[in-house]
């Protein structure tokens, strides 16, 4: 009979302690995921860095321009995790001297990058597996490579015209994950404009800085 009643205390217990870790985990269960494997964002490039030719018409449909645009995509590495209101920080820039060395330009507070597409997308994402976001755009007849941001400052130094580079420093920022460096993405034009992307990324080249 005690052996009895032991097998019966045992397996009560083990109900109990099952009870109460089915209802920890439906409580607590995305906080002790993200305390054992936390959120893993990566900014990636898009299409290889090879820029999305678009016409820009009115809302008649009348045809106003041409443009060519260029895209990053914010990646999760853990699905698992949404990552919510998360947003792409523009911290800072560096552009290139005569001196072929790249200097650090006023950037007084950071401005967003727009997540495409710019028409119907939410200024926070939750991101659950990527998220393409726009880096910047150059339209046909324009003087510069421009970065696309939600709000731009009077003195921005970020354009990039003919012969230029530029160096964006790119973070993540969301309410469950902060970006651990800032991601560098350097931009160079030397004046011309196609609209077939195979010709324009010979004449507009974006690429990952990977700094030691």
């Amino acid at each position: 009979m005690a052996t009895d009643s032991c097998i019966s205390l045992v397996i009560d217990s083990a109900i109990a302690l099952g009870t109460v870790a089915v209802a920890v985990l439906a409580i607590w269960g995305e906080r002790i995921r993200a305390a054992l494997s936390p959120p893993k964002l990566e900014i990636e490039a898009h299409n290889n860095f090879r820029g999305d030719p678009n016409i820009l018409t009115t809302p008649t449909g009348q045809q106003v321009g041409r443009g060519m645009y260029f895209h990053l995509k914010v990646v999760n590495k853990r699905p698992w995790l949404p990552v919510k209101n998360c947003r792409v920080l523009l911290m800072g820039l560096s552009r290139r001297g005569p001196d072929n060395i790249f200097h650090r330009s006023r950037l007084v507070v950071p401005s967003q990058l727009v997540w495409a597409p710019a028409s119907f997308a939410p200024v926070l994402v939750t991101v659950t597996k990527e998220q393409i976001v726009d880096i910047g755009n150059i339209q046909e007849g324009d003087d510069a490579f421009r970065p696309a941001l939600y709000s731009t400052p009077n003195n921005f130094m970020g354009y990039v015209k003919a012969g230029e580079a530029v160096r964006y420093e790119l973070a993540i920022e969301a309410d469950n994950f902060s970006s651990n460096r800032n991601i560098v993405v350097e931009v160079a034009w030397d004046g011309q404009w196609q609209f077939e992307p195979e010709k324009m990324e010979n004449h507009l080249r974006i690429r990952e800085i990977h700094e030691p």
